[in-house]
């Protein structure tokens, strides 16, 4: 079975360096849009901040993908290690932007990555992880002759409501373990009339 490990809901954390806050934001997602309106709300929310630099990753293996922002800090100093938290901690979908008011006094390219990395490690810590399985959909449509069926179907797959949602009046989007998607596929296609979209 495929699972990863990634973060229940929202933390904060935050971290000092002389006289400089890093403020630390986790947030679990599903997908890499949902990164622009999480960070967009930061900026507005801290708009007196520095930097808002962040790191995100979703997916495993062939399906990952990632992005590391500096925002203005020096290069690799602020998102790379961001994300090599992401990555020691062996977390995805999720993202962690850090926020910095500058203290008045120069950290240098040493210290500045020590502390972003730190303020990643504060949230990670505050934060509670938990272990996911990966998820397929199955969308389908049928017609209203074969509601039985159909009602049939996910009484005897033990479906709940989390695992299925009616699109319209006669799609049906399934949401099942990605190891069980060929299996339901192939109970769907026998029952006649089933056309998988």
């Amino acid at each position: 079975m495929d699972t990863f490990q990634t973060i229940k809901e929202a933390s904060k954390g935050e971290y000092k360096e002389r006289k400089s806050s890093f403020l630390s934001f986790a947030y679990p997602i599903q997908s890499p849009d949902e990164v622009k309106d999480l960070v967009d709300a930061l900026k507005k929310e801290y708009y007196d901040a520095r930097h808002h630099c962040f790191a995100w990753r979703t997916g495993i293996e062939k399906q990952e993908q990632h992005r590391a922002f500096d925002d203005r800090e020096p290069a690799h100093t602020a998102g790379d290690m961001i994300y090599g938290v992401i990555e020691s901690k062996q977390l995805t979908n999720i993202l962690i932007v850090v926020v910095r008011y500058f203290g008045g006094i120069k950290l240098g390219a040493s210290n500045l990555a020590k502390a972003y990395r730190q303020a990643a490690e504060e949230v990670v810590a505050n934060a509670t992880i938990i272990e996911q399985t990966l998820q397929s959909n199955i969308k389908f449509s049928f017609p209203y002759s074969i509601m039985s069926q159909v009602n049939k179907f996910i009484k005897d797959n033990a479906l709940t409501k989390e695992n299925y949602t009616f699109t319209s009046g006669n799609e049906i989007l399934l949401t099942i373990n990605q190891d069980r998607h060929q299996e339901f596929l192939s109970k769907l296609q026998s029952i006649y009339g089933i056309e998988i979209l």
